[in-house]
């Protein structure tokens, strides 16, 4: 294999080559960032215990949201990092870097598609927390993006099977609660 397409740079050049939209469109520069507010509703009579939790929602409360810094040209290296905010027990994501999973640039599942339109390029990553609810735990972040500059993130830690309340502070430190969000994101200045 030639060395350059070992580090993915040849996609770009298909990509620009195919006179598809730019995927730079979508790099942060100084002073801006993408944010977003987490999907799901705020429904605890429909939930155990009366704990605030959503269908598409897990760990995080409703309300919280995520910045992301970055770089779709450094996606095998460097592609930027995650924090979340809004959150009762403090960020489960605190300019966490995200981390590039290195087989994928060999394999068919870095060509992944989501159904549904106006989805450019899908991407897959890992963010492993320093600090917080998952603390040295690995979470699989999906973004996707979108077709008129925004992007969508899925953070996935966990089965979502063990369903924590995100106010209870002891439970969500005790690191077992599993973590399910989804959030749509828009460039905003800092």
């Amino acid at each position: 294999m030639i060395p350059a397409m070992r580090h993915g740079w040849w996609l770009w050049v298909l990509v620009a080559a195919a006179g598809c939209d730019s995927l730079g469109e979508f790099a942060t520069g100084d002073g801006e960032i993408y944010r977003g507010s987490i999907v799901g509703v705020d429904d605890p009579d429909n939930c155990p215990d009366g704990i605030d939790c959503s269908f598409i929602r897990r760990g995080f409360p409703f309300g919280a949201t995520l910045d992301l810094k970055f770089d779709p040209f450094g996606v095998y290296d460097d592609p930027g990092m995650i924090s979340t905010r809004g959150e009762n027990c403090g960020a489960t994501f605190d300019n966490t870097p995200l981390l590039p999973i290195p087989p994928l640039q060999h394999d068919q599942l870095g060509l992944y598609e989501f159904p549904g339109g106006g989805r450019l390029r899908n991407y897959m990553f890992v963010a492993r927390p320093e600090s917080g609810p998952l603390a040295g735990r690995d979470a699989m972040v999906f973004l996707s993006l979108i077709r008129g500059g925004s992007i969508e993130i899925r953070i996935v830690a966990g089965p979502g099977l063990v369903l924590c309340d995100p106010s209870d502070c002891t439970q969500l430190d005790a690191g077992e609660c599993d973590f399910f969000g989804f959030f749509s994101l828009g460039r905003q200045p800092l």
